[in-house]
């Protein structure tokens, strides 16, 4: 049984002609007839009694008729949802995108691409790095934002940099070294140093504790936060010191303010990563946008 011999039946049926069903299907009345017939064949069942001047449907053929036209009815539908979710599915983009920082990080690239395309509905998805590149391989999110450290394997993943940037120390304004050019770290000997780890299973805060030893700063006391939004409350009430990418500094609070560091720098960046194969086209014209900026 095929979809076209139901459809010559239900013409048929409805027209009661095999010549007015032919005509209205830009077929030949043979051609309706033999299609009608391997149906009824199939089915072992009659579903027309034919004569030379009338077709009328057999009970049997009353019921499957009423039955296809449900059945029908419900594969237009079916058709039209179906082609409704793949334009959506081509004018719509999530991003992944795990801090405040990583925000920041991809605005410009958001104006210009929306800018380009203002049919495609951007949306964003909150999460750990780890949590938001399982959802990448998941097909769930179509794209990430993050730093280059502290995150799982990306294999069969690709990546382009959208920020190389490097730290700076997060001071509020009120602090006696808040209006200095540069701050060396021997300056900061007994501060509390803010160390903040969003994802438990991350290990940004032994990256954090390393480059602090390193900056000679081991035997300084240390308050850990699991937020961006910790460490800035925590900070701007004179609790401790932090770290920011140099990119943060004109996103900052009022009460906060950003200084370079004399002394060995932290550099990193802030990466656009998507699945390898970008299949739909709103994920590779973000991506190819993301490669000339």
């Amino acid at each position: 049984m095929t979809l076209q011999q139901i459809m010559y039946f239900q013409r048929v049926a409805r027209s009661g002609s095999f010549t007015k069903a032919a005509r209205a299907c830009f077929v030949s009345q043979t051609a309706i007839s033999r299609q009608i017939s391997a149906l009824e064949e199939e089915l072992h069942v009659t579903l027309l009694e034919r004569d030379t001047a009338h077709v009328k449907l057999t009970l049997a053929g009353e019921y499957f008729f009423q039955q296809v036209n449900e059945l029908t009815a419900r594969l237009e539908e079916v058709v039209t949802r179906t082609q409704t979710i793949a334009q959506e599915q081509q004018t719509h983009l999530t991003l992944g995108i795990p801090t405040i920082l990583e925000q920041h990080a991809i605005s410009q690239l958001l104006r210009q691409y929306h800018s380009l395309h203002p049919e495609v509905q951007l949306s964003t998805v909150a999460g750990s790095r780890q949590q938001l590149v399982s959802q990448l391989v998941d097909r769930k999110i179509d794209l990430l934002v993050a730093m280059d450290f502290d995150l799982p394997d990306l294999e069969g993943l690709d990546s382009i940099i959208l920020q190389q940037v490097h730290t700076t120390w997060l001071l509020p304004t009120g602090h006696p070294l808040a209006g200095a050019e540069k701050i060396a770290p021997q300056q900061l000997q007994g501060e509390t140093l803010i160390l903040t780890q969003e994802d438990p299973r991350g290990n940004t805060e032994e990256l954090l504790r390393q480059y602090y030893n390193q900056l000679g700063l081991k035997g300084n006391p240390v308050l850990h936060t699991r937020t961006l939004e910790e460490l800035f409350l925590l900070a701007s009430a004179g609790v401790g010191i932090g770290l920011l990418p140099s990119s943060a500094p004109k996103y900052l609070r009022p009460d906060l303010c950003s200084v370079p560091i004399d002394g060995p720098q932290w550099n990193f960046s802030f990466l656009l990563i998507s699945r390898r194969e970008r299949s739909r086209a709103s994920v590779r014209a973000m991506f190819e946008l993301a490669e000339h900026l």
